[in-house]
Parts: structure tokens; C-alpha cells; sequence
């Protein structure tokens, strides 16, 4: 029956070739989306090391402008009235690079004997209970560390796995904006958000009046609500002279930033569907057209003893043959990404979307052969044979 099906085939090798070259773009583009969200799905069942629930960003955008005395009175003022408010739990300083602000600080050198890139950011001693951070290994700073003869550094477990996957890197020296002693290893801190790729993330410690303090990070009791929320910023209204700073939750930060990415992985999804119903019915237009054509052939071949089962079997395996000389032609072009490392991402992610775009082209072409191919098993030899 095969070779029987081939010779049919290639005998409408006009009309099949267009079907081909349908199928064959619809996999490749659905190759491309599912590429596209495996990509970034993948990154949600990594930790960002840090909590959002209770967390709020207060961005303090005057204290550059004060002198070095005056900062530092001001500071330590805000520390002493957010640290004595009930319902603020933790209180902690960094710099600008807060998370979802967008900012980063970047910084590269090959000093250590390799070629190393990573963000970095600014933290005091008590940024770790504010944000939940999660340590690995080691210990977070405190105050003595100011006094260090190294200057201590918190580093991620990804530049651990990377650069130092068997071994303890706690004590151990490294040169990066100076050579500093690294004393902890965090889960995470991956203050884009979910989405955001892992990297090497180095944390620096600065105490609170240190002149690039910019955020406070406030860990708040769950019990704290919208008023409560006014309260603290007359508060800080007091202590800053003027009202110009914003109090971010972290919660809603974080929702935002995640609708960057949710928003074009809906709309390729939905674009995808669209796609793959349009194909669909272009198949059961197409079949449905075939048999009609083709009616004489199929009274013909039950006169001869071909079953319904055989009939249903035929034109079924005409459009799954079809359909796989498309996918393979598709995986020809699809698979040159992962082979030829066209794009630096991991290439599992090329192969799955392969396997998932096939799977998803031949479950929809096989529901939309089903009817057409149960209408052709249905025709009667005699009323087919005298309609020709």
C-alpha cells in the first residue's frame, strides 16, 4: 500500500508540493515561537534568591546632591525613624541598582588568568534579611567588614558552577574593581526578574552612609496597608526636606516586570493558534475537496474488495506522508540553528521546539484527516461508480 500511496502522490505532485510548502512554513514558524518561549519558560523554575511580597523600595533621588556631612547626618536620621516604625521589619541601603529598576552595573577583566564578566551591585549588612536573600555558602556581610584588609564580596552560585564547580571559593582572593576576599556564595539575585537570564552576580559591601547610597529596601509586616504606607512616606518626608523620592512595592514591580515578557509569549501563542487552525482548515478544505474528486476511484477500489478500513487508511496515510516529508524538510533548515551555534543559547531548547513544533503539525494534520478519510470509507462502490 505504500508504494501505492508514493505513486499517487507524486501523481499530484503539483497540488501536494503547495500543501508541502504550507506545512513546512507552518513549522518553521512554529519552531520559531516555541524556540522563543522555551527560552524564557525555562528561567521560571529558577530561583531569583529573593523574596518581593513585603518589600518596598524607597528611591531617594536628593542625597546625591548633599555634601558628604550632611548626607551622612541624613542617613543615619532615616535609618533611626524607619528602623523605630512598627510595622517596618527590616530596614537596608544600596545603590540605584535595585530590582526591576532596569539599572546595572557591569564591569569585566581577565587579571584572574580568565576571561570574566559580571554585574555587580552595592549592599550593607543588612540587605540579606530585607530581601530574604538565600545563602548557599559562607556568611553575609557585617559591620567589621568595613575595617577587612580585603575588601569582601558576595558572589552567585552561578559564577561558583562556572568558574569553581568542585571547590569551596570561600577566603578565596579575586581581582575585580581591586582584589577583594570572597566570603559568601547566594542562591540568586536576579533582580530582573524571573525572565532574566541567569549571570555572574557579585554583591560589594558599602555601609549605609556610603556616598552611592541611593534605595532603601524596607521588609514590611504583613499587616501594613495602603494608610500605613502614607505614614511612612511623611515620614521620610521629615527626615529628607523635600518629597522627592517614590516608595516601589516590590510585589507589583515585579508583576510589571514579568508583563514585558508574558505579554509577547500570549501574543505568539495566540498567533501561533491562529496559524495552526488556518492550516486545519485549509487540510479539510483540501481533503474533503480531494475525495469529492476522487469518488470514482474510491467506488472502484470497494468494488474490488477494498474495505471502509482501507480506504480511511489511505487517504489518512496520504496527508501523514505528506506531512512528514514537510516536518523533515523543516528539521533540515531548523536544526542548522543548534548545530551551527547561530544563536549563544542553550540547544536544548532548539531541539525540544523541533520535537514539539512536529508534534504539534502532525496532531492537528491527523485530527483534520480523520473526518474527511471516515467520509471516503463511507462511499458506496455503486452510487460512486454510477455518479461517474
Amino acid at each position: 500500500m505504500i508504494a501505492h500511496i508514493f505513486k499517487l502522490i507524486w501523481n499530484k505532485k503539483g497540488s501536494n508540493a503547495l500543501m508541502i510548502l504550507e506545512i513546512f512554513l507552518s513549522f518553521l514558524v512554529l519552531f520559531g515561537v516555541l524556540s522563543y518561549i522555551l527560552y524564557n519558560t525555562d528561567r521560571l523554575s529558577k530561583p531569583i534568591g529573593f523574596e518581593t511580597d513585603v518589600q518596598k523600595y524607597v528611591l531617594m533621588g536628593d542625597l546625591p546632591h548633599l555634601d558628604s556631612l550632611e548626607r551622612i547626618a541624613t542617613i543615619q536620621e532615616l535609618k533611626i525613624v524607619l528602623e523605630n516604625m512598627d510595622l517596618i521589619e527590616e530596614v537596608a541601603f544600596s545603590n540605584n541598582v535595585y530590582p526591576f529598576s532596569g539599572n546595572t552595573w557591569t564591569n569585566s577583566t581577565d587579571d584572574n588568568g580568565y576571561n570574566l564578566q559580571a554585574r555587580y551591585i552595592y549592599a550593607d549588612e543588612n540587605l540579606a534579611k530585607a530581601n530574604n536573600i538565600v545563602l548557599n555558602e559562607g556568611r553575609w556581610f557585617v559591620e567589621e567588614d568595613q575595617n577587612a584588609t580585603y575588601p569582601p564580596l558576595i558572589v552567585n552560585q552561578y559564577f561558583k558552577d562556572e568558574f569553581f564547580p568542585y571547590q569551596s571559593i570561600i577566603d578565596s582572593i579575586i581581582t575585580f574593581l581591586g582584589e577583594h576576599k570572597i566570603i559568601g556564595v547566594v542562591e540568586d539575585f536576579r533582580y530582573g526578574g524571573e525572565f532574566e537570564k541567569l549571570q555572574n552576580t557579585f554583591i560589594f559591601y558599602r555601609n549605609a552612609i556610603d556616598p552611592m547610597t541611593q534605595t532603601a529596601y524596607l521588609k514590611m509586616d504583613p499587616a501594613a496597608d495602603v494608610q500605613y504606607e502614607e505614614k511612612i512616606n511623611n515620614a521620610i518626608q521629615s527626615v529628607l526636606k523635600t518629597s522627592n523620592f517614590v516608595i516601589q512595592d516590590g510585589k507589583k514591580l515585579r508583576v510589571r516586570a514579568n508583563r514585558f515578557t508574558w505579554i509577547p509569549i500570549i501574543a505568539l501563542l495566540s498567533i501561533c493558534t491562529f496559524l495552526c487552525i488556518n492550516v486545519a482548515l485549509g487540510l479539510f478544505g483540501i481533503l474533503s475537496y480531494s475525495i469529492s474528486k476522487r469518488r470514482s476511484e474510491i467506488g472502484l477500489r470497494r468494488a474490488m474488495g477494498a474495505s471502509a478500513g482501507d480506504i480511511a487508511m489511505q487517504f489518512t496515510l496520504e496527508i501523514v506522508i505528506l506531512t512528514l516529508c514537510a516536518i523533515a524538510l523543516g528539521v533540515f533548515f531548523a536544526i542548522q540553528i543548534p548545530l551551527l551555534k547561530v544563536i549563544d543559547i542553550n540547544t536544548s531548547v532548539f531541539y525540544r521546539a523541533i520535537f514539539f513544533a512536529g508534534l504539534v503539525i502532525v496532531a492537528v494534520v491527523a485530527v483534520c484527516a480523520l473526518y474527511p478519510s471516515f467520509q471516503a470509507s463511507q462511499i458506496q462502490p455503486a452510487t460512486a461508480l454510477h455518479e461517474d
